[in-house]
């Protein structure tokens, strides 16, 4: 049975190739509709649609309709037309009832005829047309070209420039009569209206005879029209057909397809998206649901967006209109393409269940791709894509989408339905079992798809043909194959692809294929590389002959095999423990490759093969080397050989050539030379671990040789060849310890054996693994670059940190001098000790050692003199050098100060400090028997101690005592000068006075008795100053007393006494006398002198008090006097001296006993 007799439609029928939105003709629609096929997408698709287009107001005015070339997106957009249009179709039924006969296959067909029915109270009037196409070269607005198409709708020109005069004309009434005009003078209205200038010719002799215009008139009304046009806005052109729908009653529906191809196709421009924009914003605020817009679109809306450069700011408005998106997938072309073209008689299924029951198993692996595409796995699957297999009908859809830039894509046969018409065409008289293979489709799709270039190389292969596959049938299937990702070229997949028959045996055609790629290989069509198999460009063949060409001799081959050795054995040196690092340098066949020099050493043999018995005798001499010895390939070397001929092929085409294709030549071949990299070091691992280890004539066989030469250098060979190294190493913190901590830290700052070296006591263990080599060493000066390399080289291997903290415990041990300083606490030697930069610089030698004995004893001279900074037993010279020096000097300064302040009391110092000033001169110097000077000045040094000791005890005792009675003394001595005392009163207190002052110079001998003169003196000058004292106190006890006797007393006026101006109190009566460091009462502040002269005072006072309240008491009531009777009171006099004290002028005041406004006239004596 032949392919064509199974299928229920008749294969000679020719498919429309190309649905256009713009085509109206009323037969070509009633077969579009009657071929339609209405998929389950499409009817969720229609649904969609249509609830929203039956709402009478709504600002969602626009529909968005996506999808791939040929997905069917301008058909599904047409058939929309022809429903909302409902054309009457040659049949004589109408456009809705021959679509409902297309729904019996939805879900919910009644659903769908409901909502078609609706339509029926909607009446529409559609404009469709395709953008790319109606846009006059793409130079049109999109408002200009919708505004064209609406009005060669309504029936005036399809000239844009004599529709739009038509247009203006009509507007003002005036159409009608130039059409007649034009008529009338014998020529065909249409014709005219063809030609723009002819038009306008007409249209200006009918105005300006018929109408009434003049002809600047009529001329300057048609350019106005056209003016309109150029400069026409979104805004303008809605109210152009919101007007339409106003006069007639219809809705206006605008379908434009490929609007995305338009308003993308000028790049880096997003005028057009924003005039689309525009439209659509004008359509819903002016029209309200009366005006719609239905586009077409390669892309989704959100994506086409998102993809370009455009300000996503800007189009907010645009995703808003247009809230109906409608997607047409895969899915939808593979069920119309099945349901148009592959559906089978139904008494071909016998055929179709019976050839699956019996060959299941090889129809399924025919259709297998090893991707994600589907398989032919049961009946319904042969039977509903047969002659293909399932997938091709996903293959074809991502082939079309993912080759760019081909003529093919563009136009014709990009439709998916036509290529399977073409396939069907070219296989329907095969016999049944026949299949489409890769060869069928390539065909298909042809030069106009891959390019005459292709087509010419792909047939120039055919030199070489086999019984059933020929070479030309191989590179069709890579042609193909080159524009899937879900499919790799594998000789299987390509095999399974050329098998042209559902009973074919695969393993059948394996061997021709082979032999079909062997040859295209070698001619330099193909590359096979890791089962993968590659189109060869011209460019490409260039590359591989001079990579064939390249010589690569074994040293520059070797070079591949050192990186990958390198990066296997990817270490310098290995860590012992938690201890230092040994250097591990590594050789191949006797040549140093990489690593670190004067440590370890591992030496790899070749991978040819090599004499053990001659290496086991050499292992003998060399505890410091491993010997490897991998297992045998011949491939390592040829791969490494293949590898560098890659590499040096590569840099070559990348410095001499440019353009176009180089770049998928380096990535392709870098990827290969970076494929068999990764291949050799899995090789070289592999020979590496199967093969052995030989240290000191003892061979070992392994498992796995990297991990075990590890195990072998750590347990064995380190401490055999370094036998005095650490476990541990030491830390920057652990040598700041030792030099900053105090002693009795010392022996807890490293616990570990290799590195306590301080006893309980804080001492030194100078017998210690890492104290006693380096003191040893020490013999003559070194620096610490020498020490590095000394200790860090066997037998030691000691780390850096493990060197300089050795330095730093002898250094605190008082053992050697760094950089001329045996001062641990020196910021010198901090800075030598900090880094290995700085401690390579340091010189270290041995120091001058005190005897304990002698450090002892200067200790008890030292320590005793400081406040801080003790010295011990572990102190360096140089430290009691320092410390003595300080010592001397703050003990100097302490003695001057202490004598300065006893000479201030007035004692007569004697202190002998010429010793101190000679150990001064003696210890700057720092020579080597300074501190020899000191030890025989300690009891002198010892005897100014306690000095100074006594002195500052006497001082914090009685200096500011003494201070105070020397104060005392001064006063005394004033009131003496001044004759306040009676002649023997004076000389009593004058002879006390002396005998204190000849006591103060000898205060320094710490033995006078001056606290008893001073007591002497100060009680005579109280017993003088006593009685006076007392009678002053008397004084002031009888004015109170006077006082509070008449503070109530009131005069004839009403007047109360306490409240005038004269009643003031003195000073209450002090009560007894106490004197302590001045003359003056403690409490009242006066002393004798004064006292005295205020007895008198206070008596007079009292007189006026009393003189002032009798005046007081006899105060009457004024009388009223005629003015020429009232006397002048006159002035009072006082005479004064030219010069007096203000106890004097007081006193004076107070003897008037006048009021406040009373004149006085003073009169001084000469």
């Amino acid at each position: 049975m032949k392919i064509k007799e199974l299928l229920r439609i008749n294969i000679e029928d020719e498919v429309p190739l190309v649905i256009k939105a713009g085509e109206q003709d009323l037969t070509v629609e009633e077969k579009e509709i009657s071929q339609y096929i209405v998929t389950h997408q499409i009817e969720r698709h229609l649904e969609t649609f249509l609830t929203n287009y039956k709402l009478l107001s709504t600002d969602r005015i626009g529909v968005w309709i996506s999808g791939f070339f040929g997905s069917g997106k301008s058909y599904f957009a047409k058939i929309i037309g022809y429903l909302l249009t409902n054309h009457t179709l040659p049949k004589g039924i109408t456009a809705r009832e021959l679509f409902n006969e297309r729904l019996s296959n939805c879900t919910n067909p009644e659903f769908i005829k409901g909502n078609i029915k609706s339509l029926n109270s909607i009446p529409s009037t559609i404009v469709m047309f395709e953008m790319t196409a109606d846009s006059s070269l793409n130079m049109e607005t999109i408002q200009q070209s919708i505004f064209k198409k609406f009005l060669e709708t309504c029936g005036y020109s399809s000239f844009p420039n004599v529709a739009i005069m038509e247009y203006e004309l009509d507007t003002f009434g005036h159409l009608e009569e130039i059409r007649n005009y034009i008529e009338q003078s014998g020529n065909d209205y249409s014709k005219v209206a063809q030609n723009v200038g002819e038009f306008r010719r007409y249209a200006v002799k009918a105005m300006t005879e018929r109408i009434g215009y003049s002809p600047d008139e009529a001329g300057e009304f048609l350019k106005s029209a056209v003016n309109k046009y150029d400069s026409l806005s979104p805004a303008v052109l809605a109210e152009h057909c919101v007007d339409y729908t106003m006069k007639t009653g219809k809705r206006l529906v605008f379908i434009v397809d490929e609007i995305g191809q338009y308003v993308i196709s000028l790049k880096d421009n997003e005028d057009r998206i924003l005039a689309l924009q525009g439209v659509a914003e004008a359509f819903a605020a002016k029209g309200k649901g009366s005006v719609r817009l239905i586009v077409t679109s390669q892309e989704k809306l959100d994506q086409l967006i998102a993809n370009r450069d455009f300000d996503k700011r800007k189009l907010g408005k645009l995703t808003d209109r247009f809230e109906v998106r409608l997607d047409l997938t895969s899915e939808n072309v593979d069920e119309v393409a099945r349901e148009r073209l592959l559906k089978k008689k139904i008494d071909a299924e016998p055929l179709f269940e019976k050839t699956m029951r019996e060959n299941q198993g090889n129809i399924t692996t025919l259709s297998d791709t090893n991707g994600s595409y589907r398989k032919t796995e049961t009946k319904d699957d042969l039977m509903t894509y047969y002659p293909f297999h399932p997938y091709q009908f996903q293959l074809l859809p991502d082939l079309v989408q993912n080759t760019i830039g081909s003529t093919y894509y563009q136009a014709t046969a990009r439709k998916f339905i036509f290529l399977v018409d073409t396939i069907l065409k070219n296989v329907k008289d095969e016999e049944f079992g026949r299949v489409v293979s890769a060869t069928d489709l390539f065909d298909a799709l042809g030069p106009s798809f891959f390019g005459s270039g292709v087509t010419h190389l792909v047939y120039s292969a055919d030199d070489y043909m086999g019984k059933n596959v020929k070479a030309s049938d191989i590179l069709k299937t890579l042609h193909i194959l080159k524009n899937l990702n879900k499919i790799s070229a594998s000789e299987t997949v390509i095999t399974r692809m050329l098998c042209k028959n559902i009973f074919d045996k695969q393993y059948e055609l394996t061997k021709e294929v082979k032999d079909a790629l062997d040859y295209l290989e070698k001619a330099k069509y193909v590359t096979r590389y890791n089962g993968e198999i590659t189109l060869v460009t011209d460019l490409e063949r260039e590359f591989i002959a001079e990579m064939d060409n390249t010589v690569i001799d074994i040293p520059k081959r070797n070079e591949e095999i050192v990186r990958q050795l390198l990066n296997i054995f990817n270490y310098k040196e290995i860590r012992y423990g938690d201890g230092p690092s040994i250097p591990i340098e590594w050789f191949l066949d006797n040549a140093a490759i990489g690593g670190k020099k004067k440590g370890l050493q591992v030496r790899i043999a070749p991978f040819t093969g090599v004499n053990v018995e001659g290496l086991e005798f050499e292992s003998m001499n060399h505890r410091d080397t491993v010997y490897v010895i991998p297992e045998a390939d011949d491939t390592i070397g040829d791969l490494a050989r293949e590898i560098k001929s890659l590499d040096a092929s590569l840099n070559s085409f990348r410095t001499k050539k440019t353009g176009e294709g180089i770049h998928e030549i380096l990535t392709k071949y870098g990827r290969i030379m970076n494929d068999k990299k990764n291949e050799l070091g899995r090789v070289l691992r592999k020979a590496i671990d199967s093969g052995q280890l030989l240290y000191e004539g003892e061979l070992k066989p392994t498992s796995s040789l990297i991990n075990e030469l590890k195990d072998l250098l750590k347990e064995k060979v380190i401490p055999g060849h370094y036998t005095e190294i650490t476990y541990t190493t030491a830390t920057s913190k652990d040598i700041d310890g030792v030099l900053s901590g105090p002693q009795n830290t010392l022996k807890t700052i490293r616990l570990d054996d290799d590195h306590r070296v301080f006893n309980d006591n804080g001492e030194l263990i100078e017998t210690h693994k890492i104290i006693s080599p380096v003191i040893e060493y020490l013999e003559e000066d070194q620096t610490g670059e020498t020490l590095l390399e000394k200790f860090s080289s066997p037998p030691y291997g000691w780390t850096p940190e493990t060197i300089i903290y050795s330095v730093a415990c002898l250094i605190r041990g008082g053992k050697i001098m760094v950089n001329n300083s045996d001062y641990y606490g020196k910021a010198d030697v901090h800075k030598a000790l900090k880094s290995v930069s700085e401690f390579k610089k340091a010189r270290i030698r041995r120091s001058v050692v005190l005897k304990p004995s002698d450090k002892q004893y200067l200790m008890d001279i030292i320590n005793p003199l400081m406040d801080d900074g003790r010295l011990s037993l572990q102190s360096p010279r140089s430290e009691f050098i320092s410390r003595a020096l300080e010592a001397m000097k703050h003990l100097d300064k302490r003695m001057n100060e202490l004598k300065e302040n006893m000479e201030k009391l007035g004692a007569d110092v004697k202190w002998n400090l010429d010793t101190l000033r000679t150990m001064i001169n003696t210890l700057t110097g720092g020579d080597s028997d300074c501190l020899d000077d000191l030890l025989r000045e300690r009891d002198s040094i010892r005897e100014l101690k306690e000095t100074a000791d006594k002195t500052e005890q006497f001082l914090d005792k009685n200096y500011e005592l003494i201070r105070r009675q020397k104060t005392f003394l001064h006063e005394l001595e004033g009131e003496i000068s001044k004759g306040a005392f009676e002649k023997d009163q004076s000389e009593k207190l004058s002879a006390i006075l002396k005998e204190y002052k000849d006591t103060l110079p000898s205060i320094a001998s710490f033995g006078t008795d001056l606290d008893s003169t001073f007591e002497n003196l100060r009680n005579t000058y109280k017993s003088y100053f006593n009685p006076i004292h007392d009678d002053r106190d008397e004084w002031l006890k009888k004015i109170h007393e006077y006082l509070d006797s008449i503070q109530d007393e009131t005069n004839s006026l009403g007047k109360r006494t306490g409240d005038q101006d004269w009643f003031r109190r003195p000073t209450p009566p002090c009560g007894e006398l106490e004197i302590q460091f001045s003359i003056k009462c403690e409490k009242c502040h006066t002393g004798l002198n004064e006292a005295s002269l205020y007895i008198t005072e206070f008596s007079n006072r009292l007189e006026k008090l009393k003189d002032s309240f009798d005046s007081f008491m006899r105060e009457k009531s004024p009388e009223k006097l005629d003015n020429s009777t009232r006397k002048e009171e006159q002035p009072k006099k006082l005479k004064l001296k030219r010069k007096l004290t203000y106890r004097e002028l007081k006193r004076e005041l107070e003897k008037l006993s006048v009021s406040e406004d009373t004149e006085l006239e003073i009169e001084l004596e000469d």
